[in-house]
């Protein structure tokens, strides 16, 4: 995305940000899974073996509206728990 894009709620612009996930130990930046929630007795939520990306959040300075993006070429390297 680039610096010009405008808000489609009300034309302002918009800036790239994140949505932080706590994670024992620390935090992680969000990401999309691919297929449905699977729960797990240990994990929470099963993630190991499936597609993931990083969600990139951007902010419109004007309004406040959010619009998230999980884009092929931001996938995530190894395996999250």
């Amino acid at each position: 995305m680039d610096q010009t894009t405008k808000c489609p709620k009300c034309g302002g612009s918009l800036e790239e940000g994140f949505i932080r996930d706590a994670v024992p130990g620390g935090s992680v930046p969000s990401a999309w899974y691919q297929g449905p929630l699977e729960r797990s007795i240990w994990t929470g939520v099963k993630t190991i073996g499936k597609v993931h990306y990083q969600i990139r959040v951007y902010r419109c300075n004007q309004c406040g509206f959010l619009e998230s993006y999980a884009r092929e070429h931001d996938s995530m390297p190894g395996p999250q728990l």
